[in-house]
């Protein structure tokens, strides 16, 4: 199919692109095994590889259909909450933006009540302050409550 071919060629320059990048952040490396240059190598080549297998893989037709009215709100309705998300991010500090996104997100996607909505979010945002924070000592954005 025409789509697949121009989407794989799309996906090669694109992770040409991040391959080359990684490849001029290379010399700036801190460690043999990691730095800067890591991650845009690791998507450079994802992306190059799976843009040669749709360019080349002949895949099924189908038939697209548009989502319902209420599948289509809940899309919608999360794209305005992850600009929400970006907005409180500029004000409030990390732990509690993601906190109170998650909780819509929750009920959102998962159609949980409040609830169970705030104790994923609570665990959610535990789990992933522990890693980053305290585990790989990355610095959060802080706001006006400086956590």
């Amino acid at each position: 199919m025409l789509s697949d071919r121009i989407g794989g060629l799309i996906s090669i320059v694109f992770g040409g692109i991040s391959v080359s990048e990684a490849i001029r952040l290379y010399p700036e490396r801190v460690s043999t095994f990691v730095g800067d240059y890591l991650l845009p190598g690791v998507v450079g080549a994802g992306l190059i590889l799976l843009g040669l297998l749709m360019l080349f893989a002949k895949g099924e037709r189908f038939k697209v259909e548009f989502p319902e009215s209420k599948i289509m709100r809940g899309m919608l309705l999360v794209v305005g909450i992850m600009f929400v998300y970006w907005i409180l991010l500029q004000f409030l500090e990390y732990t509690l933006s993601t906190f109170v996104v998650s909780i819509a997100l929750f009920r959102v996607i998962g159609s949980y009540n409040l609830l169970r909505s705030a104790i994923y979010s609570t665990i959610q945002v535990a789990v992933i302050y522990l890693i980053f924070v305290y585990w790989l000592r990355m610095p959060f954005p802080e706001g006006i409550l400086n956590f």
